[in-house]
């Protein structure tokens, strides 16, 4: 396993109740074991995207936790965090050209195709996110479920080029078991925590299914 990004939380606003509650729910997941978070959400204007960040950052930072932004990667460069873009964001030349030598950038992937381009570009990601491993409603734009099995190969293929990988996509405590065992250094999680009841709890049962 390349890097070790362990139970990592993608937060939504419109489940914790609006972007001001989002940190109050990370803090909860953190006390459940959460070990890396990445604030998205689309709909926010950079203004209130950016407080939405610093509001997490004041929770993520002393417990020590990594926090890595979505999307807006000027938002992340002005924070000095980890970006992760999708597909139709951001080219990576650019956003590595924003961001400096330091920031790590994170790219999703949902098809031998997609990781094949990220591998042979002239600049390549820190991290790969896969998916989605399986249907989600989470993510309205997700391609089509992956599975198990191409997870594996896909996170063989990453790490085989020294490119470490997480999975992504209707992850939950009945399959995160299996997705954990997949060589995977990460598995990325929404509902399952962000729509629970007691985050901390929710938190705490799925770390407890990865191997």
């Amino acid at each position: 396993m390349i890097g070790n990004y362990g139970l990592y939380l993608v937060t939504d606003s419109g489940m914790a109740g609006g972007w001001q509650k989002v940190a109050g729910v990370v803090a909860e997941a953190i006390d459940g074991s959460v070990n890396t978070v990445q604030v998205r959400d689309k709909e926010l204007d950079d203004t209130t995207f950016s407080a939405l960040v610093e509001s997490v950052l004041s929770v993520t930072e002393p417990a020590k936790v990594p926090l890595i932004v979505n999307d807006r990667v000027e938002v992340a460069a002005h924070f000095s965090l980890d970006v992760h873009i999708g597909q139709g964001d951001m080219p990576l030349e650019a956003a590595r050209e924003l961001l400096g030598a330091g920031p790590r950038i994170g790219l999703s992937v949902g098809t031998h195709a997609e990781l094949r381009a990220a591998l042979s570009g002239s600049v390549r990601p820190d991290l790969v996110g896969m998916g989605p491993v399986y249907a989600t409603s989470t993510k309205k734009d997700a391609g089509a479920a992956l599975g198990v099995n191409t997870l594996q190969a896909l996170a063989a293929d990453a790490a085989e080029s020294g490119i470490c990988s997480v999975a992504i996509g209707g992850l939950n405590t009945s399959n995160i078991a299996e997705v954990s065992r997949t060589g995977v250094a990460g598995c990325c999680v929404v509902s399952a925590i962000m729509a629970a009841t007691d985050p901390a709890e929710a938190a705490r049962s799925l770390k407890e299914l990865m191997a």
